[in-house]
């Protein structure tokens, strides 16, 4: 066994990690028996990589590990964990940061023969008002990366104007909210339902593709980075089932294979290499926070009392050895990270009992929590404990998929994997403060002050306005953390090299990936 672990957040946007729930419902994908060719990579998925369709935008970043190979990024993750252009060759801010100028590659071309202009790149960002872009969510009117302009002077370059100072813009356009789809794809976006229209470095195989199952991508020999890409075909198979995922990857039938989890995990580690990276904070989002539909959460102290009734080390040592109890939303290795935090809001039942009474609940509260499927584990022990200090947990069974996205607007918490990154300050504003987390638009001074510091500022300025904002959102009760996890990638160490994770974020760079 050859395992290697880096303690870094990645940043998995919420949304992404919803899509990926939500697809995650059968068994085993894809055939094939053999050992993948030399010149051919195979990456065994645990869901279905494109469920909507190819237009990138209407994923979240994870999804660049599918994408990517497909369309080409304005900026992109590096292995060290920077930001680097890609189309961009060049940029600047002006003085006061409110205005970004992009000087665009000259040598770009899309599927259709037609090249990478100014204009493309603003017709691409002016679509961050439709509300199923979900990688535009931080650019849209009112959140805190606003786009109030895009202006293209001539055909190379282009000129943002932000509603609020962007001290550092590239991490507003990298990797999959970054990607620019081509102009035929603009020009009609329903034909990505069915056809990508990108200029990567691949381009999608219909006789080597079937939805849901395999999606097979073959070189652009016209690429204009053919030096950055290693192999002629890269093949993704969903594989859904986890002990199928591990068969796949422990049999040769896929070079790597992510995201494993339990006795697959294991399996794996026994017979070949497995890279892991921290930094997905499992826990419960307050999405009812004015108490519009449960009252009691419009109470400080009631989200408070959840904080204090949850006993992290007993989750962890009964259901998740090796993960880390945590009761913030800022993973241990992110800038803003308070270990304080941790001891502060720990398991207390007794506060939250107090708590409780001062809130005017002396014997409790109820509240609904809606699941597709099968409830989870962990979501039956935070069960038991809530019940007891007296809050009641009703688990309510969806009859589909619809159902649990629609009960975002209605119950008080949702349950899941999130992770902020390098840059938290970009999802507490896209997602916790600005995106499906907050869609009662619910407003907090005390999280929104050090949250718009942080992203208009750098250096040490930027370090204590993202530690004030953690502080924020754990004593205004935005999100009831519950432990830190791993998202752990097996790999045939015979036929590929380490791969690279995307700086501290938890999907990988394909682009790096190199035979061994």
């Amino acid at each position: 066994m050859n395992r290697s672990k880096s303690r870094t957040g990645p940043a998995l946007t919420a949304v992404a990690g919803m899509v990926v729930l939500a697809a995650c419902g059968g068994g085993g994908g894809g055939g094939g028996s053999s050992q993948s060719a030399s010149d051919t990579l195979t990456v065994g998925f645990d869901a279905d990589a494109a469920p909507t369709g190819y237009d990138p935008l209407t994923y979240a970043q994870r999804q660049s590990e599918f994408f990517s190979p497909l369309y080409d990024s304005l900026f992109v993750s590096s292995p060290d964990g920077g930001i680097e252009g890609s189309l961009v060759s060049d940029f600047s801010n002006n003085e006061d940061d409110t205005q970004t100028t992009l000087t665009l590659r000259d040598d770009v071309t899309f599927d259709d023969g037609s090249p990478l202009d100014a204009e493309l790149v603003k017709a691409n960002l002016d679509r961050r008002s439709d509300p199923d872009i979900l990688g535009y969510g931080l650019l849209a009117a009112g959140e805190a990366a606003e786009i109030v302009d895009v202006a293209a002077p001539d055909p190379q370059t282009v000129v943002i104007t932000w509603a609020q100072p962007q001290a550092t813009p590239e991490a507003n356009l990298f990797d999959a909210t970054g990607m620019i789809v081509g102009p035929q794809g603009i020009a009609d976006p329903a034909s990505l339902q069915t056809q990508p229209d990108g200029s990567g470095a691949y381009e999608l195989s219909e006789s080597g593709t079937t939805r849901a199952s395999q999606y097979t991508l073959e070189k652009n020999e016209d690429y204009w980075n053919d030096e950055g890409w290693a192999f002629d075909t890269i093949v993704y198979r969903i594989i859904t089932d986890q002990q199928a995922l591990a068969n796949a990857v422990n049999s040769g039938q896929v070079d790597i294979a992510g995201q494993l989890r339990g006795n697959a995990l294991t399996q794996v580690e026994n017979q070949q290499s497995v890279i892991s990276i921290g930094g997905t904070v499992v826990g419960m989002p307050i999405t009812d926070k004015t108490g519009a539909y449960n009252e009691a959460f419009g109470s400080v102290q009631a989200r408070m009392a959840i904080m204090y009734a949850i006993d992290r080390e007993s989750l962890v040592d009964d259901l998740h050895e090796g993960s880390r109890p945590t009761s913030q939303l800022f993973p241990e290795d992110a800038p803003g990270f308070d270990p304080a935090l941790d001891e502060e809001f720990g398991y207390d039942p007794d506060r939250a009992r107090e708590l409780l009474a001062e809130a005017g609940y002396p014997d409790g509260f109820e509240m609904n929590y809606t699941y597709l499927g099968q409830p989870d584990e962990d979501v039956i022990v935070v069960q038991q404990q809530l019940a007891e200090v007296g809050i009641t947990l009703n688990l309510v069974a969806a009859s589909s998929t619809d159902q649990v996205f629609a009960a975002v607007t209605t119950d008080p918490v949702i349950f899941g994997p999130f992770a902020v990154g390098s840059q938290p300050e970009g999802f507490v504003a896209g997602v916790l403060y600005g995106g499906f987390m907050n869609l009662q638009g619910a407003e907090e001074p005390e999280i929104a002050q050090p949250m718009g510091q942080a992203l208009a500022s750098t250096g040490e300025e930027r370090e204590q306005a993202l530690t004030d904002l953690n502080r924020a959102i754990a004593e205004n009760v935005w999100f009831v953390g519950m432990y830190e996890d791993f998202t752990h990638y097996g790999y045939n160490s015979e036929k590929v090299a380490e791969p690279s994770f995307a700086g501290q974020n938890n999907w990988l760079l394909i682009s790096s990936v190199e035979p061994a």
